[in-house]
């Protein structure tokens, strides 16, 4: 995707998780217990579920030998009668600069989509530093986010 203003770069991401109101409940369930993060990202919070405004939450992973630890807080809930989600948006201490939606749609043809949505920027330098590692690493969380929400909802 190109470009935003301020150097932001946009990113969408979708994926067809099933049909029927059986899987959209499976996956905002998958998403209250936070089942999107991959296996090699631990998520760090207060709250054992959901997602509430105003809660900070931090992804934690090791990258390259070292430790990163990358909070945000919960801007907004992306709730109606045939979505379920929420946004998130990156504090001070975070590797990047931006937010990100995690969705669930319940579409008019009865079926269900999991989509993840962000803008950013990098903001550590080393996120600077290392721009094409930092974005395969972003790529490879939605693929694995994709491959863990399927997973689960498939049960």
């Amino acid at each position: 995707m190109p470009p935003l203003a301020d150097g932001f770069i946009a990113d969408e991401h979708e994926v067809w998780l099933g049909s029927g109101e059986e899987i959209y409940r499976a996956a905002c369930e998958a998403l209250n217990e936070w089942v999107m993060f991959p296996h090699w990202a631990e998520v760090s919070r207060q709250e054992a579920k959901g997602q509430e405004v105003g809660q900070i939450v931090a992804m934690v992973t090791r990258i390259g030998g070292l430790w990163w630890v990358n909070p945000c807080r919960i801007l907004w809930r992306c709730d109606s009668k045939d979505t379920y989600g929420f946004v998130y948006g990156t504090l001070p201490e975070h590797a990047e600069c931006g937010e990100e939606q995690f969705v669930i749609e319940h579409r008019s043809d009865g079926s269900v989509w999991y989509a993840i949505r962000a803008f950013s920027h990098p903001r550590h330098w080393m996120a600077w530093l290392g721009f094409p590692l930092a974005r395969w690493w972003q790529c490879r969380f939605v693929r694995d986010s994709q491959a863990r929400m399927r997973e689960v909802v498939k049960r």
